[in-house]
């Protein structure tokens, strides 16, 4: 079918990496064409690695509006848990195809390569909180920890460190002193702010539209108004601003890139070590053409965050661009290792990784996946991969497909949002977008 391209990511094993300080695992796409075996299953868990996924709440409320305060209570424990480094945590948009589930938990282990699942409740009332967890190895079923909260909603906070502090201690990895600094919850100490924060994370998990931007920033605008000292917050409206400035969804795209450092500034200022803060700073490099400074930030960002999936994926696709394609690559691959449910555009920064890095092939068949999950998306690159392959048929098929799928793209507002450290490769990508036949504007 035009479009759609079956692709497998077969598991290279654990290796020592260039510029990556600990072995990681490593996963190749291969095409159908290079396919002669059954698909490789996902790896069989190490007990030498420990490794976890938490699954989405159970909201026992009856109210639908508590759905995002239990959504945002597992995310904050999942992104806890991603800082440290001897834990391989499965990031949110893999542990939530769950929800609202009957789930196997051995099942669900297996197929997220993990052996430890946590599971819970959580039912509010007023200003009580009940909140119930059961720490279970997948290996034998056998449930390894439980606990019961019956709180006030303030402490939410301090359940939250209790309980990642346990889950370390029970999978039992080795906590440095800066790892057990940073599992304490750092977002807001607020809950009106956090309850604000958890309503816009509903919005900013959708896919990336302005309409869904804009509303996340409404609720987190409201959040950091009731908590200004929250580097979390203060982060992730830079990245939100620097969304909005860099697709052209600002009134001033040069003030939406100002407003973007503020946050950002603000964030690293309250917390040095806030990984999306350095990520949101090496993003704004871009326009200031400051590559080894992005560079920087991005590794900064990993090293603090090092089991963070969206973290590895944003890094990757900093570095690219940057001048280091090969370590984007490595990164890419390791965030979908740890999401293997991930979104979509997962695929159009691992496709960017391959072809910068001139892994060709493996390119196009990301850039095709791509497409056929969000339609429209990809082909841009799909377009100068081809071209690049010497396939200028299947790049001028690639080209017709993205202008009837987005009418209103050119070259120049393409063009707009690439920031590119090698200028003969980004005017070649433009000569070979122009030879497909897409509109200059």
């Amino acid at each position: 079918m035009q479009g759609k391209v079956t692709a497998n990511f077969v598991d290279a094993g654990v290796q020592n990496l260039k510029n990556i300080p600990r072995p990681v695992r490593v996963y190749r796409l291969e095409l159908e064409e290079e396919r002669a075996a059954p698909p490789a299953a996902w790896p069989t868990p190490s007990p030498e690695h420990p490794s976890i996924a938490v699954l989405p709440f159970q909201n026992m409320s009856g109210d639908p509006e508590q759905e995002h305060f239990c959504d945002g209570l597992v995310e904050d424990i999942i992104t806890t848990l991603s800082k440290l480094a001897g834990l391989r945590v499965i990031a949110r948009n893999s542990s939530f195809v769950y929800k609202g589930r009957s789930v196997d938990v051995r099942e669900a282990a297996k197929h997220l390569g993990v052996r430890y699942i946590l599971e819970g409740s959580v039912r509010k009332s007023g200003n009580r909180i009940r909140i119930t967890t059961q720490l279970i190895d997948a290996k034998d079923g056998s449930h390894v920890w439980a606990e019961r909260y019956d709180r006030s909603i303030e402490d939410i906070f301090a359940i939250q460190d209790e309980i990642t502090l346990i889950l370390a201690t029970e999978t039992q990895v080795r906590l440095t002193d800066g790892e057990q600094a940073r599992l304490r919850y750092t977002t807001t100490t607020n809950v009106e702010a956090w309850t604000c924060w958890a309503q816009g994370l509903s919005h900013y998990r959708k896919a990336i539209t302005e309409e869904n931007m804009a509303a996340a920033v409404l609720w987190w605008e409201k959040a950091l108004a009731l908590d200004p000292a929250s580097a979390v917050l203060n982060a992730v409206l830079g990245f939100i601003h620097f969304v909005n400035a860099r697709f052209g969804w600002s009134d001033d795209r040069e003030a939406g890139f100002i407003k973007s450092r503020a946050y950002a500034d603000r964030a690293l200022g309250l917390d040095p070590n806030n990984a999306d803060a350095h990520l949101v700073l090496g993003l704004l490099c871009w326009p200031q053409e400051s590559f080894d400074e992005a560079v920087s930030h991005a590794r900064k960002a990993v090293q603090l965050a090092p089991g963070a999936a969206d973290i590895l994926n944003q890094a990757g696709f900093i570095l690219a661009p940057s001048g280091f394609p090969e370590e984007a690559l490595i990164l890419s691959q390791k965030s979908i290792a740890l999401n293997p449910n991930h979104p979509a555009v997962y695929l159009g920064i691992l496709g960017n990784a391959c072809r910068l890095s001139g892994h060709i092939d493996e390119a196009i068949a990301a850039f095709e996946a791509y497409n056929a999950r969000v339609p429209g998306f990809g082909l841009v690159d799909l377009v100068i991969a081809y071209r690049e392959k010497g396939q200028a048929d299947k790049a001028e098929d690639a080209a017709k497909r993205l202008m009837s799928a987005r009418r209103d793209l050119t070259i120049a507002a393409w063009l707009k949002t690439q920031f590119r450290r090698d200028a003969a490769q980004l005017a070649a990508d433009v000569a070979a977008l122009r030879m497909a036949g897409l509109p200059g504007g």
